[in-house]
């Protein structure tokens, strides 16, 4: 369950190299601030659908420098039709702007996330929360915000396969951006980031698999209680979703279930 993350400035990508190479999913930067677009972006988007990595698209934010309702319009107009199988939209938050302060942050940060959920329950039907991409050490800067527990997480944080995460989150968090700017990744010319997609299975415990109890109550798979630990029966019910998607039965949330029941 491993991926990368590229920009237009990280040269060009042969995604057919890329999931031959055993990526699996890869985000591509959309839109920075209301007026920069990637010039790469369209042609990634299409070709990641074609060559059958499971794609997502980011938006890096300006707080303070742009509006950020208008930043959210900008991103769906350059990201158009979310489809099934698509990860949801990123929101990357690593910085103030100058003149900029912590709440201001915090306030601007709600409001795009709001403007873009609103967009997609429109456009999908579906309830889908984008990710919330972040370093530790910046979100510490702006207070340590616990407003954002309930959007997955995807976390930057080098060197290690442990990461820190914000308290707020309780350990869980869904991508580990584990390395960045690393030359010589197989398709890509220039350099690319990569991550690790942090699967739920048997024995696990936290937000996360509540949520995910949570999730197989509602189509009627799971009965029992909603207390947060991966146990046997929430095993059986995963094994169950997965047969009837025709995924590898393995009663192991990995990304491709884990997107499976966002879409369901």
């Amino acid at each position: 369950m491993e991926g990368i993350d590229v920009a237009d400035q990280d040269g060009r990508v042969d995604w057919t190299a890329v999931k031959n190479s055993g990526k699996t999913f890869a985000f591509v930067k959309a839109t920075e601030g209301v007026s920069i677009k990637d010039s790469s972006f369209a042609h990634h988007w299409q070709t990641m659908k074609t060559v059958g990595i499971i794609r997502g698209a980011y938006h890096f934010f300006h707080p303070h420098t742009s509006d950020p309702v208008q930043q959210a319009k900008e991103f769906l107009k350059t990201l158009g039709q979310l489809e099934p199988g698509d990860l949801p939209p990123v929101l990357d938050v690593e910085v103030i702007d100058k003149g900029g302060n912590s709440q201001g942050v915090i306030n601007a940060a709600k409001q795009w996330l709001a403007e873009v959920e609103k967009a997609l329950l429109q456009q999908t039907k579906k309830p889908i929360k984008p990710i919330i991409y972040t370093f530790p050490s910046f979100w510490q800067e702006i207070g340590n915000p616990s407003d954002f527990a309930n959007y997955p997480l995807w976390i930057a944080h080098y060197g290690t396969k442990n990461p820190s995460i914000p308290s707020a989150w309780q350990e869980q968090y869904l991508i580990h951006q584990y390395a960045g700017d690393i030359s010589g990744v197989t398709g890509v010319s220039g350099r690319a980031d990569l991550n690790r997609f942090n699967g739920l299975q048997l024995g696990d415990s936290g937000l996360r698999v509540k949520q995910l109890q949570q999730q197989l109550k509602d189509i009627g798979l799971y009965t029992d209680s909603i207390d947060g630990k991966f146990s046997d029966s929430v095993k059986n019910a995963i094994v169950s979703f997965q047969t009837s998607k025709k995924l590898q039965a393995d009663g192991i949330v990995g990304i491709k279930t884990w997107l499976a029941l966002l879409w369901i």
